[in-house]
């Protein structure tokens, strides 16, 4: 993701590792509404309340080909970092040239509008499954048509509107993941099924992944699933976390977001070091109690 207007957290691959860059500040955001929708709705509205900067045009509901060049014009004018188009408004963001900026889609009705079937790889989609208007099938045959691996598509939300608590912050996420290019091993990593495996993951990702500034972190967190804290294992570096529980496009996500919508609370760090030697020594990937560290 670009660092404009304002430097903010960025994921970047330098000399064969993934190197963490600390960005602070406000996203610019384009955000496309859908048919029959309105400017300022539910949606773009939260990215405005977490202090992003949102450019919402109207877009006329009878005239598609009028809405792109609308759409056009703003990407041109205020070179937006991500583009957010919801329903139409994802197809309408198909069908212009956003430049560099990261496209997140929200149910995007391509099949119904605009000549696109396609989307570029930085491209994140959420969609849900009980979605009464647009199929889901649509956006997992739009990952399909454009190469893309699986996990461009997030399964979230209850309806078409994507306008409950969980789907705003994971359009959120969304728009803050940076574009990260991990080598073989640590994308074979990233896209494991580590449900109920947290403190596994963890250990795996901060003894193997190639940045070896890891800390591996146990506590809490606030499960939505279950309403209560929950005991769990994330990495943290500098400024970003991986947290391999999290949905597979959303594993990588910057620090202050993450301890704003997931809530953590930190019991214990570990160096990548530590833990691996903790791991070999008592056998288990954790939680360690105390009697357990003393052996160290």
């Amino acid at each position: 993701m670009l660092g404009y207007p304002t430097l903010r957290q960025l994921v970047a691959k330098v000399g064969g590792s993934l190197t963490f860059l600390s960005r602070v500040g406000p996203m610019q955001i384009l955000f496309l509404h859908g048919w029959q929708s309105i400017p300022d709705g539910v949606k773009p509205s939260y990215l405005i309340q977490h202090g992003h900067k949102v450019i919402n045009p109207k877009l006329p509901d009878d005239d598609f080909e009028q809405a792109v060049q609308i759409a056009q014009h703003e990407v041109d004018e205020h070179q937006p970092e991500v583009v957010v188009g919801s329903s139409r408004g994802g197809a309408v963001a198909m069908n212009i040239d956003s430049g560099d900026a990261k496209l997140v889609l929200l149910c995007p009705a391509w099949k119904k509008f605009g000549a696109a079937e396609t989307v570029r790889p930085s491209t994140v989609i959420l969609h849900s499954k009980n979605d009464e208007v647009i199929p889901f099938a649509d956006s997992m045959e739009l990952v399909r048509n454009s190469g893309l691996p699986a996990y461009t598509l997030i399964e979230v939300g209850s309806d078409h509107r994507l306008a409950d608590p969980e789907s705003l912050d994971m359009m959120l996420a969304a728009c803050l993941i940076g574009e990260d290019e991990p080598d073989d091993e640590e994308l074979a990593i990233l896209e494991m099924d580590w449900e109920g495996l947290c403190y596994t993951g963890a250990i795996r990702w901060a003894s193997e992944a190639k940045e070896r500034d890891w800390v591996l972190v146990h506590g809490t967190v606030l499960s939505a699933r279950v309403g209560k804290r929950i005991e769990h294992a994330w990495c943290e570096c500098g400024e970003v976390v991986v947290d391999l529980a999290m949905p597979v496009g959303l594993r990588i996500i910057e620090r202050g977001r993450y301890y704003r919508v997931i809530k953590p609370e930190v019991s214990k760090r570990y160096s990548s070091d530590d833990a691996l030697f903790l791991a070999i020594n008592t056998g288990h990937d954790g939680p360690w109690d105390e009697s357990e560290q003393l052996k160290k």
